[in-house]
Order: C-alpha cells, then sequence, then structure tokens
C-alpha cells in the first residue's frame, strides 16, 4: 500500500465564514487558482447527519479552479429531512447517489465519501464502475461485503446509538451528536452546524452492504486518513485497512471531518487527485 503524509496548513474559520453561510464578502473566499488545462468531475458524498451542505467550502474551492462539483443529499437528511422515514436504508442512499451521477449525466466521476458516506459510494462503485474515474474515502467507513456498520463498529459505540435510537430518535433514527463535538473552535461555525445536523436514519446503519464484486470494483481507491485525532469507530477498521493491497493511503492532519475545520486543505489534495 502506498502511504503519503500531509504536512499540515493553518485556515482561519472565521475567514471562510461567508462561504459557509452563503455570504458575499469577497475578503473571505481564497484567491482562484489558475483553471487547470483538464478539469475533473467530483460528487462529494456526505457523511452521517450531514447533508451536501457540509461540502460547501470545498466545493467552492474546486469550482473557483474550474472544476465540476455536486454534492447531493441523501433522502432524510438536509433539507430533504422532511422525508425522513423508518423505509430508510442503506440501499435507499446507493441509489440515491446512483440516480444523481445518471440523471446529471456525469462520468469520469471522482467519487468522494466522507465518514458513513464511504459505505455509501462502495455500493455505488459496485453498480457502476464504468462512469467512476476513482474513489477518495474520507476518514471514512469501509465494510466487507455482508455487514453493517452496526457490525462493524465497536460494540460499546453500537450499543450506545441503539439506545439514543430508543430514547430520542423515535425507534427511526440515531440523533446527531452536539456540535460541540466535531472539533471547531469558531462560534459562527459552531453555530452554522448545529442549525444543519439532523437525525441519522437507523435503516442505514442496520441494513448489511452486499457488493456483486470486489472492494472498489476495479475502481482506483485513495484512503485519506485524518490523524490529528482518532475517531473511535474507525480505530480498528483503519488497522485492517491498512493492511489491505490495491490502497493509496495518504495521511491528513485534520480532524475527522476535515470538510468542516479545513476545507481548504482538503480541496487541494481532491484537486490534485
Amino acid at each position: 500500500m502506498k502511504s503519503t503524509k500531509l504536512g499540515r496548513r493553518t485556515f482561519h474559520l472565521a475567514a471562510l465564514g461567508s462561504l459557509f453561510l452563503g455570504g458575499a464578502a469577497s475578503a473571505a473566499r481564497p484567491p482562484a487558482s489558475p483553471v487547470p488545462n483538464k478539469p475533473k468531475t467530483f460528487v462529494l458524498v456526505h457523511g452521517a447527519w450531514y447533508g451536501g451542505w457540509c461540502w460547501d467550502a470545498v466545493a467552492h474551492a474546486l469550482r473557483a479552479r474550474g472544476h465540476t462539483v455536486t454534492a447531493p443529499t441523501c433522502p432524510g437528511l438536509g433539507e430533504q429531512a422532511h422525508l425522513l422515514s423508518k423505509d430508510l436504508s442503506l440501499s435507499t442512499f446507493i441509489t440515491s447517489i446512483g440516480n444523481h451521477i445518471r440523471y446529471e449525466n456525469l462520468s469520469d466521476v471522482i467519487l468522494v465519501g466522507s465518514g458513513f458516506g464511504g459505505v455509501v459510494i462502495s455500493g455505488v462503485a459496485d453498480r457502476m464502475p464504468q462512469l467512476l474515474k476513482s474513489m477518495v474515502f474520507v476518514d471514512a467507513m469501509v465494510l466487507d461485503s455482508g455487514l453493517s456498520v452496526f457490525e462493524a463498529q465497536p460494540a460499546a459505540v453500537t450499543k450506545k446509538r441503539l439506545e439514543q435510537v430508543e430514547r430520542q430518535g423515535k425507534g427511526i433514527a440515531i440523533p446527531a451528536p452536539p456540535a460541540s463535538s466535531y472539533g471547531v473552535a469558531d462560534k459562527q461555525t459552531m453555530e452554522w452546524l448545529s442549525e444543519r445536523l439532523a437525525p441519522q436514519p437507523v435503516g442505514t446503519y442496520q441494513e448489511k452492504l452486499v457488493l456483486n464484486n470486489p472492494m472498489g470494483n476495479g475502481v482506483p481507491r485513495i484512503y485519506i486518513d485524518c490523524v490529528a485525532s482518532p475517531f473511535e469507530p474507525l480505530v480498528e477498521i483503519k488497522k485492517n485497512l491498512k493492511r489491505q493491497p490495491d490502497w493509496k493511503w495518504v495521511e491528513l492532519n485534520t480532524h475527522h471531518d476535515p470538510m468542516i475545520t479545513e476545507p481548504l486543505m482538503l480541496a487541494d489534495f481532491l484537486a490534485a487527485v
């Protein structure tokens, strides 16, 4: 497995506030880099409790360089939170992202998944590898076929989540963690997160991932290991995954959600993929 360690760059989240919040202040926006000779196509897939909105700053930075970027939201979350139901499952999410790629007429896609989104993009690649150029797993969950997220996580984490589903999630959803747990120091960004995080449909963690082909289905895979602080549900998964061949392994000195805490560092890396 090829492994690379990228050094940390410091970005002032307060200065990025208008990117996150839709403001128009040009001073908060990074200068556009020269348009590359070969623009790329990115589909950015969010993790649990998020929606496509979490990629705003990363998407803006990539588009400023001339790339095509979409960041769809899966049913039951973000602007589709009103669709939350007991019927939403992992298959629903995989189908949703696959349909997005098809109906947007995208090809040669760099498919990026963060956190739980790693499971989703694994399912998408299994179904439509011909439309993908590569896959990027951003500190993401990676499952063997036949396992669910609840089965792959540490038992203590799963037990806590299931208790939350019954106590707070009305039996259908995992409540979102508090925004204070995301490693964000900037108050404005904390408020932005708090207003948008939504309960995760529990069926997405209960349903087993079923793959009909080897992981990735022949699509090149990159794993970004965010090493600034360990994310408990992924510790053992990463140890096992790192031993597997056919992955390019990159260490990024950020926390678990770099699209929130270090969006420009993540955009820089993705632009170079």
